[in-house]
């Protein structure tokens, strides 16, 4: 079964709410031969005979809650995050999230990453592109997009504030897995691996870890990651500004991933004493100064005993 033919429902039948009312989101008409093969050519070895016929049938969707979705990666700049290419930027929301799609891996677009500007973590959304046309239309028909949309933003914020606990360093994990061995043992001793190859896992890698001198490494198109360079400013570096509600869902899921001593509670530190407020003196303090008295006043009357002799 084709592309298109997959993925029908989800591109020509109207996208309805519960109520069975029409929503805003239109599919794109297809592109004529004579531009894709223009797109073939500013793309070369992306364009596959899958994508050639998705883009004939249809080039995207527009007014989605995520904005234009387009199929031709030619509407966004080109993703920065070196190591998701080759890859097309099919959206880019208000928020200023990147929804990227690799390209010549499988027939289909995808994987399908949700790269976060703050915190600066990438998330796996789906395997393909169909399966994330799929979830936005279930979430758009039950009108659920806003609280999806938190629990990535809550997901995000929880991987980059367990970054330490998450990360593998590459001789720690190099007897763990004969297929990425070789791997590891090209990766730099500062390197610090993510590896979100099991599905129960929280699938997403925080990507400016090491600060904006990072050095970013992919073990092939496996979703396994390294991030090597100094990671003071990233460990050190907390919540960002943007914060959003931890969604229980996320916070579950991620809980039963992570070491069982981040779920303890942190000692509590002492707060030091402001330097220009006294603390009121008690009894110890005042025998103290009486004490003193006492000697420097014995002190004064055993020398003028001396004097007058």
């Amino acid at each position: 079964m084709s592309t298109p033919d997959t993925m029908t429902p989800l591109l020509s039948t109207p996208w309805v709410d519960a109520n069975g009312k029409r929503l805003s989101v239109k599919s794109l008409p297809g592109l004529s031969p004579e531009l894709i093969e223009n797109l073939s050519s500013a793309y070369p070895g992306i364009i596959n005979p899958r994508l050639r016929d998705l883009l004939a049938s249809c080039c995207g969707l527009a007014d989605t809650e995520l904005g234009h979705i387009d199929f031709t990666g030619a509407c966004f700049p080109k993703e920065p995050c070196s190591v998701l290419r080759p890859c097309l930027t099919i959206a880019i929301d208000d928020a200023g999230r990147r929804w990227v799609a690799e390209v010549g891996g499988q027939d289909f677009l995808g994987p399908v990453w949700c790269v976060f500007p703050d915190p600066q973590v990438a998330l796996h959304i789906s395997d393909n592109l169909q399966a994330f046309l799929g979830t936005l239309h279930e979430h758009a028909h039950r009108g659920q997009t806003l609280a999806w949309l938190q629990e990535l933003s809550a997901t995000a914020h929880l991987v980059w504030a367990h970054r330490r606990a998450l990360a593998l360093r590459p001789r720690g994990a190099y007897h763990a897995d004969s297929e990425i061995r070789g791997w590891l043992a090209s990766l730099p001793s500062d390197a610090y691996v993510y590896d979100l190859r099991q599905p129960s896992t929280v699938r997403g890698w925080p990507y400016g870890v090491a600060g904006p001198s990072a050095r970013l490494y992919r073990c092939g198109r496996l979703p396994v990651f390294a991030v090597a360079g100094s990671p003071m400013e990233g460990w050190r570096s907390g919540q960002p500004k943007t914060t959003s509600p931890v969604h229980p869902v996320a916070a579950h899921g991620l809980e039963l991933e992570l070491p069982s001593a981040l779920t303890g509670r942190r000692p509590r530190r002492l707060q030091p004493m402001h330097p220009f407020r006294r603390r009121r003196p008690g009894k110890s303090t005042v025998r103290l100064v009486h004490r003193r008295a006492d000697v420097s006043s014995a002190a004064t009357l055993s020398r003028r005993t001396c004097e007058c002799a």
